[in-house]
């Protein structure tokens, strides 16, 4: 389960987050929906660890990521932007990542080959990720997400780059994780991917959550039919109202 309590996060006068407020239960995916510099980043990569807040908590099966390092066993993270190491292969940067978790060498070497069939990278893995494209880098990342198979899932913009076979098989394998019980957090500005797989939508604008509920709920408080007339309805009233 994932946690969010009055998150705040301020740039010198830029208030970026303004008391952010949501969870993330087992079982569900839970999409944060909404336009470049809404916010969703500054969100994800401080539940991860990468950014310090300002104020407010948050916490993953209970435990505060900034308290105990152990925390960091407990998800699988995946960044919007690919800053990988580039003169690696794939193959060495998945070895290096899944050793750093004290994997055994057996079963990294089974996972290796089973991801890079899955995700049909089979003729790159031994290549340096410097010549990947971005799709395969992103392949790369949420292979190395979800390696150690973790109880929670956060995913910065996961179909970034993806050609529309593979974001089909990604939506596919999100959904499946949270069929077997993980909790999955993942921010989206494409609302066609938040409307097949989340259970929950948190709309995010200008830094706070201005709606939050399941894709029909929604719907049916905006009186439309799909989640993109949500978004857009939500969004231009609320900045109608400021």
């Amino acid at each position: 389960m994932i946690e969010v309590r009055n998150l705040k996060k301020v740039y010198c006068t830029f208030e970026a987050l303004k008391g952010v407020d949501f969870s993330v239960k087992n079982g569900t995916v839970f999409c944060l929906l909404g336009s470049n510099g809404a916010g969703k980043t500054t969100i994800i990569k401080i539940i991860s660890g990468l950014l310090k807040q300002t104020t407010g908590r948050t916490l993953i099966d209970g435990k505060s990521a900034e308290e105990d390092l152990h925390v960091k066993k407990l998800y699988g993270y995946m960044p919007e932007q690919p800053h990988l190491y580039e003169r690696l292969t794939g193959r060495e940067f998945l070895e290096m990542m899944a050793s750093l978790r004290d994997i055994d060498e057996k079963i990294i070497k089974k996972k290796i080959d089973e991801y890079a069939d899955e995700m049909e990278l089979d003729h790159v893995i031994d290549s340096e990720l410097g010549s990947y494209s971005k799709g395969m880098k992103q392949k790369i990342l949420f292979a190395n997400a979800i390696f150690h198979d973790p109880p929670n899932l956060i995913l910065d913009e996961p179909t970034t780059g993806l050609d529309p076979r593979f974001t089909n098989i990604m939506k596919k394998k999100i959904k499946d994780m949270a069929d077997r019980g993980k909790a999955v957090l993942m921010s989206t500005h494409i609302t066609s991917v938040a409307e097949e797989i989340a259970d929950r939508v948190a709309i995010i604008n200008g830094g706070k959550i201005v709606a939050e509920g399941s894709i029909d709920e929604m719907k049916e408080e905006n009186n439309v039919d799909t989640l993109e007339k949500v978004f857009v309805e939500v969004v231009n009233n609320e900045r109608r109202s400021t």
